[in-house]
């Protein structure tokens, strides 16, 4: 067991002649030492391992009873402590006393750094404005040990008294905890209770935005002239073709001599559940779409419309009045064309786990099915015929 007491020592006077207060640890006959933040005018100011004849002594010796409590609370929880050095133990401790100082804003921003760099910023801005509201709930910044079950309940109450929709309360609270399960993972702090033990978070709303058949053919069969909403109808309607393909993927695919597709979807691309790479034919449908807007490196342009920020913003400025022009009475969204792919799919009675992997969706490998069959392209093809004559 190690032992540790509170000392000076001589040889390390510092340059104004001073002292600083060390914790002296000993273990396996060695000791080595860990310097704190307190400083003497005198090696006579310590006695006995006590702070004396010092204005504010009372107040070092219960700071320094409480950082020895906390060594040996670390020291009593490494279970392999016969096999170690001092040395080895000191940095042990000072790594567990460091984690204790990471605060939930630096570690917000090594999360929301490592999104920047996957390119996901729209997920960045979200995390961002979650994490801002929460740090202005707390009155600033604060170390993550600090944070309770109780925390969490009374900052989901300050949302809800701002009149907030359940679904916004929802996306901040599971955005906060996403965070705090990063900081679990890589160790920068642990909770004998979690913060969100006792949270029930708000349930989600089921979006209804997918299109019936009649729906989907009247969109794709309107006439228009704008060259804008033609546009966001050969969007749209690529999309469906695709299996309701995300506009990231859509944009980032190479289509050149291709007739067909093998991507992996970009949400879910660095997924702990691992890889799911979606391969396909193309089908007539989206075949005529791709020719229209083809480049001759292979990739698509909407007419002057290339960047992702672009096409997205012309999708949400216009569908809604394409939807109107196609005579659609319910809300649409460019998330309507994958629901509806899957909808479609789901209404013909095919199997979830062949949807699943058309639209590039993580399928669960909790299913003790998936440790005897796999899903494959004759497959997908056949779905995507089946989906898609519908529309004839």
């Amino acid at each position: 067991m190690a032992n540790f007491s509170i000392v000076i020592v001589p040889t390390k006077k510092l340059s104004n002649g001073r002292h600083r207060i060390r914790i002296a640890v000993a273990h396996h006959s060695q000791t080595r030492y860990i310097s704190t933040q307190f400083i003497l005018d005198s090696a006579s100011q310590i006695k006995n391992g006590r702070v004396v004849r010092h204005e504010n002594a009372a107040n070092m010796n219960a700071c320094l009873r409480k950082l020895i409590n906390e060594y040996e609370e670390i020291v009593t929880s490494i279970s392999y402590l016969p096999a170690i050095s001092c040395t080895e133990l000191i940095r042990i401790i000072n790594y567990e006393q460091k984690k204790k100082g990471i605060t939930f804003q630096s570690v917000a921003k090594e999360y929301m750094d490592f999104m920047k760099g996957e390119e996901r910023e729209k997920s960045y801005k979200l995390y961002k404005i979650a994490s801002e509201r929460f740090i202005k709930y707390m009155k600033g910044d604060f170390p993550l040990i600090q944070l309770t079950p109780l925390h969490i309940q009374e900052f989901a109450n300050v949302l809800h008294g701002e009149n907030l929709a359940d679904t916004t309360v929802r996306i901040y609270l599971t955005l906060i905890k996403v965070i705090l399960n990063y900081a679990t993972k890589m160790n920068y702090v642990t909770y004998s209770i979690h913060p969100f033990i006792l949270f029930k978070m708000p349930t989600s709303n089921v979006r209804e935005l997918d299109l019936s058949i009649d729906e989907l053919k009247r969109m794709r069969d309107v006439h228009l002239f704008k060259p804008s909403l033609l546009i966001v109808r050969d969007i749209f309607m690529l999309t469906y073709y695709l299996g309701g393909i995300n506009l990231r993927d859509l944009l980032a695919y190479n289509f050149k001599d291709k007739d067909y597709m093998r991507y992996i979807r970009h949400k879910t691309r660095n997924s702990k559940k691992g890889e799911n790479e979606t391969v396909f034919t193309l089908q007539p449908e989206a075949k005529v779409i791709i020719d229209k807007y083809l480049t001759k490196d292979g990739y698509l342009k909407f007419g002057k419309y290339s960047s992702y920020k672009q096409i997205y913003s012309l999708i949400f400025r216009h569908i809604g009045k394409l939807s109107i022009l196609s005579g659609i009475k319910k809300k649409v969204t460019y998330y309507s064309a994958r629901k509806t792919f899957a909808q479609h799919g789901y209404n013909l009675g095919i199997q979830i786990e062949k949807i699943e992997y058309c639209i590039g969706h993580s399928m669960k490998n909790n299913r003790p099915i998936f440790n005897y069959i796999k899903i494959m392209q004759e497959h997908a093809d056949k779905v995507f015929r089946e989906i898609l004559d519908q529309l004839l």
